[in-house]
């Protein structure tokens, strides 16, 4: 099963989230005492992979403990904390489907709360109703047994008294529990199925050379009635199922830092003792990453030869052969342990390559460390950077307790790699998508560098109110500085990162241009249609006033970008500054909105492309009010204008970013909702992908000078 969405309620300085979409990677982001780890704590408590249930004394929010959880005389039973929406696995369905049999078709997901008790509620969508096992078929039976009695013929003439004395019982038995059978609304019940195992029994008795036939006849219309009582009410069969079901939450918070010196007595010991302790976890990962067995290699180091001598007694030839023999045994195991482990992690990490050997020597483990620069050299584990020691741990815990012992978990980790390097951080990004193909995870962080730039929609921010309670921004990020600025910060790293790896760029006045080129490529994409290429990667200059120092930033290393500006006033200024000095000569390198959608010189923006009609509703979710547009106002000029002429005419305050949020709230609603926009946009839009990629077609990007492109010229 996959969760789909989660929400916390009552716990701590959360009282309610609301519900928070998931993503295969769900990356929360907040200030330090935002609510990020109080979330993911919560989250954790649901189903977690070590019991830990929750505790109203110390998680209930603390300034509502007395007045509402103490004064109401609870138990934990009426209080929710934590509700996750799953969507059914196909399998599940099909024994869903068993159990309802035809009566019900199978729920496409399941919305589970945990509430502080421990107790769970189950609610399906669509909705799954208990439906009543009625007697009706049953009654019918018996009126047609009474029926077959009634009709009932004597073998003989001597034996009529004795037949009509049968015919007589019989009806009146079958009357008797007609009766009884009237007054039982549902037979879904323990005492329901008791009731028709009684009648089965008293059936079965009534069974003669005379009435085989209408007794078996009976039992036939018994015997599903029975079964189905047996198997006790729906739902929570189909509760239990689930619950079965439930993938485990494992929550990563202490890694427990590798020590290259491992003492194996105490460790065995404390292996025995505290297995959840952060260090023993990590040592035992180790061990169990490269099938070692920390018994065996403990055994493998005894000397019998020195037990002997402690005894005073001279070891034998056989002895010290047996002794070599086990030493010879752990070398070869520890040398195999250290070729596997040094070829695994190496795929992860890429900062340097490195050699891991494992040694021992008596009681003691150890781990040396080599890399590529001084292969001859090696040294500590605790000698190499807090970077390596943090990730070496963290591979080795997070990879066998997630992907080998908790498959189909969901993985929650709280400020993953902050000691690591912002490149290392951005490999773990990498680690992240790799293990999220089978298990779901969960991180927070307040790195820019932990934040996926090309999957800014997974990001989830997490801000602190005035009162201290926390709150989740769903669809837009929140105003608060302090949040925002990683999310800023990997917004702008993603596109430098991409602006000389990539040889065809086009440069777009801003993100609201950057979010409707991407989503309406992959809307054409999905519908046949000219898309964006692959290869091709748009970047936000953050306004029509920095399109020139970008550009500059590109030709400074011998690429030339495609420029595409809006057709309005600001556009076309730039467009003029950019012809006279850096782009003189390279008009086909710049491309007019208006001029691509056949409408040159008209007051043109990438909202034009989706109409009034896909804005307009849009821009009432982010403002809570419907702007209503007049032929006067749309006279103004592009769609944003028009909507700021209306929105100034109707007193509506337009709050800052509006145009942002508007495009944020579009592009996941159409992700979420896999939705198709209608052919006359996607027809506009192609128009422009099929423009942008006929101009890279001439290598207006890669510094080679092509004759300039006529079709629709800048000037035009």
């Amino acid at each position: 099963m996959k969760a789909v969405r989660f929400r916390i309620q009552n716990f701590r300085n959360i009282d309610d989230s609301g519900w928070i979409p998931l993503e295969r990677v769900t990356n929360f982001v907040g200030r330090n005492e935002s609510g990020k780890t109080t979330l993911l704590k919560a989250f954790h408590k649901f189903n977690p992979a070590i019991p830990e249930p929750y505790d109203a004394q110390r998680e209930f929010p603390r300034d509502r403990y007395t007045r509402d959880y103490i004064a109401g005389g609870s138990k934990g039973e009426e209080w929710p904390v934590c509700s996750v929406s799953f969507t059914l696995a196909d399998d599940l369905k099909v024994e869903i489907s068993t159990i309802l049999g035809k009566i019900q078709e199978p729920p496409q997901e399941a919305i589970l709360t945990r509430y502080y008790d421990g107790s769970l509620s189950f609610d399906y969508e669509p909705a799954l109703e208990e439906k009543q096992l009625s007697p009706e078929g049953l009654l019918r039976g018996l009126e047609a047994f009474a029926g077959s009695v009634r009709r009932l013929e004597s073998p003989s003439p001597e034996k009529e008294e004795a037949t009509a004395q049968l015919r007589t019982a019989l009806v009146s038995w079958a009357t008797v529990w007609q009766d009884k059978l009237k007054d039982v609304a549902d037979l879904r019940t323990a005492e329901g199925a008791k009731l028709l195992a009684t009648m089965r029994a008293e059936v079965e008795s009534k069974s003669g050379p005379q009435t085989a036939d209408m007794v078996e006849v009976l039992q036939k219309a018994l015997s599903p009635v029975l079964d189905t009582a047996k198997l006790g009410p729906v739902l929570p069969r189909i509760n239990k199922l689930v619950e079965a079901r439930l993938p485990v939450l494992i929550y990563f918070e202490n890694y427990g830092i590798l020590d290259s010196a491992i003492w194996l007595p105490r460790f065995l010991e404390d292996q025995r003792q505290s297995p959840t302790n952060a260090r023993v976890r990590t040592i035992t990962a180790m061990f169990r990453h490269v099938g070692l067995n920390p018994n065996d290699v403990a055994e493998l180091g005894k000397e019998d030869a020195q037990t002997s001598r402690h005894n005073k007694q001279q070891p034998t030839l056989e002895i010290i052969a047996n002794d070599q023999r086990r030493k010879e045994e752990r070398a070869i195991r520890l040398n195999s342990a250290s070729l596997d482990i040094s070829r695994r992690f190496s795929a992860w990490w890429s900062q340097r390559r490195h050699k891991i050997r494992y040694h021992a020597d008596g009681d003691y483990f150890r781990i040396w460390i080599a890399d590529d620069r001084r292969p001859d050299v090696e040294i500590e584990l605790e000698a190499r950077s807090k970077g390596f020691q943090w990730f070496f741990s963290f591979y080795l815990v997070f990879l066998v307790e997630s992907a080998e012992g908790h498959k189909d978990a969901i993985l929650l980790l709280d400020e993953p790699g902050m000691h690591l390097h912002p490149t290392a951080q951005q490999e773990l990004i990498a680690f992240f998508e790799v293990l999220s193909e089978k298990n779901q995870l969960l991180y927070s962080t307040h790195s820019p560098f932990l934040i996926d730039g090309d999957h800014l929609h997974r990001v989830r921010p997490v801000t602190e109110d005035e009162t201290g309670h926390s709150h989740i921004s769903i669809g837009t990020w929140p105003k608060d500085r302090e949040t925002i600025f990683p999310l800023q910060a990997a917004a702008g790293y993603a596109m430098v990162r991409g602006l000389f790896q990539h040889r065809q760029n086009v440069l777009v006045e801003g993100m609201t241009d950057y979010y409707y080129l991407h989503a309406l490529s992959q809307q054409c994409s999905a519908t046949k249609r000219i898309s964006l290429p692959a290869d091709i990667y748009v970047i936000a200059c953050g306004g029509t006033k920095l399109v020139g120092q970008f550009a500059s930033l590109f030709l400074g290393q011998e690429v030339r970008p495609l420029i595409l500006l809006d057709g309005d006033d600001a556009g076309r200024i730039r467009r003029d500054a950019l012809m006279n000095e850096l782009y003189a000569g390279h008009d086909s390198a710049i491309l007019m909105l208006d001029n691509v959608l056949g409408c040159p010189g008209k007051e043109v923006e990438v909202e034009d492309i989706l109409g009034e009609d896909i804005i307009l509703p849009a821009l009432k979710v982010v403002i809570g009010k419907m702007i209503k547009l007049t032929d006067t106002d749309r006279n103004v000029g592009s769609l944003p204008n028009v909507i700021k002429a209306s929105a100034k005419r109707q007193n509506v305050i337009l709050p800052d970013g509006w145009k942002a949020s508007v495009a944020i709230n579009l592009v996941s609603e159409w992700a979420e909702k896999r939705t198709i926009l209608p052919d006359s946009i996607l027809v506009r839009a192609e128009r422009l992908f099929e423009e942008i990629a006929a101009r890279f077609a001439v290598g207006i990007s890669t510094g080679i000078e092509a004759a300039p492109d006529r079709r629709i010229s800048s000037n035009e």
